[in-house]
């Protein structure tokens, strides 16, 4: 019931979609303008693939990296600064590019609404910048688009071709991007050096949280080596803590029988209470059954009555002593209380009894 009434809550929600994700038509994606070059051009397509895949003999390729989330390992920024150096782009869209293609940035004060943004030609342009950082461009960058505060977007070569990058990756969601001039600003990055492309890609390798950096690349190796070994010695230590490492079966005797736990708490509570006489008659009754068992006289009869059959067994014993044996047990049975000291004597004395029962 729970499973079907599960089902039936998250069927009802609306899909999520990650940001910035070609496939997304939420207002943090970017389908819109994935669809609008679709019917300008065959050549859109999505890449998932790792970097040095990448076909480099093409030098009429764009590549879309759209708010990356995470930052690419150095055998993956390889992949791509290959790709350029064959003559393709780059075009970056990113808050805050900082460490990737050697790209520095530096924080500034946020602004509100919409600013006025300036290209190479002084043309100016109406936009919306979230981003709290601004680039800073080296002697060999072309800045492309700046606003009051410092460099948006900006040109860098690598071998034949070129990156560009800009940090407003807002402009092409589907929220905005048709909101003052943030169409216009992306197709002028587009344009910037080529006026039709064999090949558009939209990166979504850099989308797929699983193909982020190893902790072997975020951590020291000493650190990882510490926590492997750590965890090692607390599952060690939490195994032999909790394993049995005695008899799994218990033995027959302490199912059929009291255990000693049982024997000793019993004996203790007869202690405490000073119930000697109890204890006695139990023991004095135990002995009786014996006595039925090994040699035939019966539980019923009184000590006084089993004299004769006692006599013709018993050898250790004279016939005086067995007389005054079943005469004083009877008095002491019909006793209301004994102490301590006759509870010890007449105990060791149905003790040797019994002994003699069970082995003749």
């Amino acid at each position: 019931m729970f499973v079907a009434v599960n089902y039936f809550l998250v069927s009802k929600q609306p899909q999520e979609y990650p940001s910035y994700v070609s496939e997304s038509p939420s207002p943090t994606g970017v389908k819109a303008f994935y669809t609008y070059l679709q019917g300008e051009t065959d050549a859109v397509e999505r890449w998932s693939h790792e970097p040095h895949l990448l076909k480099k003999a093409e030098n009429q390729q764009l590549l879309f990296m759209i708010e990356p989330f995470f930052v690419p390992e150095q055998k993956e920024m390889d992949g791509y600064i290959s790709f350029m150096e064959a003559g393709n782009t780059i075009v970056l869209l990113d808050n805050n590019p900082d460490g990737m293609f050697g790209l520095k940035t530096e924080y500034v004060l946020e602004q509100d609404g919409p600013v006025e943004v300036r290209d190479g030609k002084e043309e100016r342009y109406k936009a919306s910048i979230t981003s709290p950082v601004r680039m800073r461009a080296s002697q060999n960058d072309e800045v492309l688009l700046s606003d009051q505060i410092g460099v948006v977007a900006l040109k860098r070569s690598f071998g034949e071709g070129q990156l560009i990058v800009a940090n407003a990756p807002n402009w092409i969601t589907n929220e905005i991007i048709l909101d003052e001039d943030h169409l216009q600003l992306i197709t002028s990055l587009i344009l910037e050096e080529n006026q039709s492309w064999d090949t558009i890609l939209f990166d979504e390798y850099i989308h797929v949280t699983g193909h982020g950096p190893k902790i072997t690349s975020l951590y020291p190796k000493w650190i990882v080596v510490f926590a492997l070994q750590s965890g090692l010695i607390a599952v060690s230590w939490l195994w032999n803590r909790g394993k049995r490492f005695g008899q799994v079966i218990r033995p027959r005797e302490e199912v059929v029988r009291f255990s000693n736990e049982r024997i000793k708490a019993l004996a203790s509570w007869y202690q405490r209470g000073r119930r000697y006489q109890d204890s006695l008659r139990i023991q004095a009754d135990y002995v009786k059954l014996l006595l039925q068992e090994r040699w035939g006289i019966p539980y019923r009869k009184e000590w006084i009555d089993c004299t004769d059959q006692l006599k013709v067994r018993r050898k250790q014993m004279t016939e005086d002593e067995i007389l005054s044996f079943v005469k004083e047990i009877t008095k002491l049975l019909n006793k209301e209380s004994i102490n301590k000291q006759e509870y010890v004597l007449w105990s060791k004395r149905m003790d040797q009894l019994q002994k003699e029962v069970e082995e003749g």
